[in-house]
């Protein structure tokens, strides 16, 4: 189509973002933003200042208060042409240097075959000089000619359908010197899975892949960095479609997803697969039911359902993959903990009722049972402080904050038993041979274990009235606190005695299996 003001007022960034989420990630600028800038968190630069675009006003060809190689991204739409064409190649310089290696230039540009030129009296009058594509790819070439850094070029797409008169471009930055196209999707149909959250949200999503790769797709995964992180081996996965939290405001997602179903022939949004669907969230209707009501309706198999959302076969495949270097780290420090049975203990989880308040008495019990007991704590920065009485004592190994998801998980896969919450890492071991301990708080056994491998399952008494609420807590303003110990009665109402009976059971066939060899 032609430019024409009618149709195209408002912003031209609106049609494009979210085809750029994951070039637009960590620190960047949006150069030439107006009055609304791509992100929240992206810093708008134009000539005037404004609540929902620039928050600081300069020339955008200046770009002298940044370090060489200091941004993520440099986004700019429609305003490139703003510059003479004796300029362009300047700009393009000036914006390519602060970008890191790493890093990506996104251009969203009017087309000159489909825009107006600027004699025109119906194009816009701000604009100095027409482009196309292969202006800015010319260009490009340039700069990586005499530039210290390569330029691959990630996209490069003329859209003219709809309100659009545009092209876009991308420019990943590299350390490798040179000019070269990002390869070529395979041409095969396209499964995009949506799913943030948690380390156990993305494994639970991740055991649908197998299923979609039969059915003849190639798996995208749409996640955060930290979702990256933990399937970053995973077999069954053959393209990224990565953001960072929040970088898309929640009350745009509905937009954003829609959006994506533009790019893959099939999209399987697993958001809600578990949270709001069978652990309600505060003032949803269903966190409102009656106890009995929630525990009829929700008390079914977490992977039961996402598989059925998903559209692939029942029986979880939900696997952790760690690569070949981190199997033979894990497997040398098994090894240097000599012959004696290994224990990990996964400290506490994302929320108050998975921390169990009685770790001590156990630890303290296990050592004196077992003299050649190592037990390995783990866990986030906040369970360095359950730690802490600890540090003396050379068969406690204290990991908690130190260790990365993937690493302790890798080491998992290497010990005797398991022990721990509702937590990604119980998830990941499910179907593994290890031996596991599984508090159980919010959740019931059909919900999460039911399908596990070697697991002893520790559920609160039947004088724990509210368990399994099957509901998502983030204060206690809905869950029921213990006076003696401070913790989720749920949690507290499992006594030591049961877990250190669970913990020799499963350390008794491990003895037995070792002296049969």
């Amino acid at each position: 189509m032609s430019w024409n003001q009618r149709i195209t007022r408002g912003s031209e960034t609106r049609k494009i973002k979210y085809f750029v989420v994951p070039f637009t990630r960590g620190t960047g600028v949006d150069l030439g933003c107006g009055d609304e800038r791509i992100w929240p968190g992206t810093l708008g630069i134009d000539r005037m200042l404004s609540p929902n675009g620039a928050g600081l006003a300069r020339d955008i060809s200046d770009l002298s208060i940044f370090a060489d190689q200091s941004l993520d991204y440099v986004f700019s739409s429609h305003a490139l042409d703003d510059f003479p064409a004796s300029r362009t190649l300047e700009v393009l310089t000036e914006w390519w240097r602060v970008i890191k290696p790493g890093g990506h230039l996104v251009l969203y540009l009017p087309h000159k075959d489909h825009d107006p030129r600027v004699k025109q009296t119906e194009g816009n009058p701000a604009q100095r000089h027409a482009l196309d594509d292969n202006d800015i790819l010319e260009l490009m070439r340039c700069i990586a000619a005499t530039s210290n850094s390569g330029v691959v070029v990630k996209r490069n797409e003329v859209r003219n359908s709809g309100n659009e008169y545009s092209f876009l471009q991308v420019y990943g930055k590299t350390r490798q010197t040179g000019f070269t196209a990002a390869a070529s999707l395979s041409g095969r149909k396209r499964a995009l899975v949506i799913r943030y959250g948690g380390f156990g949200d993305i494994l639970q999503a991740a055991s649908v892949f197998p299923g979609l790769r039969q059915q003849g797709y190639e798996v995208w995964v749409n996640t955060t960095g930290r979702g990256g992180e933990i399937l970053a081996h995973d077999p069954h996965v053959d393209g990224w479609w990565l953001q960072d939290p929040d970088q898309v405001p929640n009350a745009e997602l509905g937009d954003y997803w829609q959006a994506l179903r533009q790019c893959f022939e099939l999209v399987i949004n697993l958001s809600e697969s578990v949270e709001g669907t069978l652990l309600t969230l505060p003032h949803r209707v269903n966190d409102h039911w009656h106890d009995q009501a929630r525990r009829l309706l929700l008390n079914h198999n977490h992977m039961t359902v996402i598989h059925a959302l998903a559209g692939v076969p029942s029986g979880s495949r939900l696997r952790f993959h760690p690569s070949v270097q981190e199997q033979r780290q894990a497997q040398r420090m098994r090894r240097a903990l000599g012959k004696g049975a290994v224990i990990l203990w996964v400290l506490a989880g994302s929320s108050m009722h998975k921390a169990w308040p009685f770790v001590d008495h156990v630890l303290a019990a296990l050592l004196l049972e077992r003299p050649d007991l190592h037990i390995i704590l783990v866990g986030d920065d906040c369970c360095r402080i359950l730690e802490g009485g600890w540090y003396r004592e050379r068969r406690i190994i204290r990991r908690s904050g130190r260790w990365s998801i993937r690493r302790t998980l890798s080491v998992a896969l290497h010990v005797d038993v398991l022990v721990g919450p509702e937590t990604g890492v119980m998830n990941a071991m499910g179907l593994e041979d290890v031996g596991k301990v599984l508090f159980l708080s919010h959740s019931s056994v059909d919900n999460i274990s039911s399908h596990w491998k070697n697991t002893i399952n520790l559920s609160p008494p039947a004088e724990v009235t509210c368990h399994p609420c099957h509901r998502l807590h983030y204060g206690w303003d809905r869950c029921h606190r213990d006076p003696e110990t401070s913790a989720a009665w749920c949690a507290a109402a499992i006594t030591p005695d049961r877990v250190m009976a669970a913990i020799l059971f499963l350390l008794g066939e491990v003895y037995e299996q070792k002296r049969s060899h």
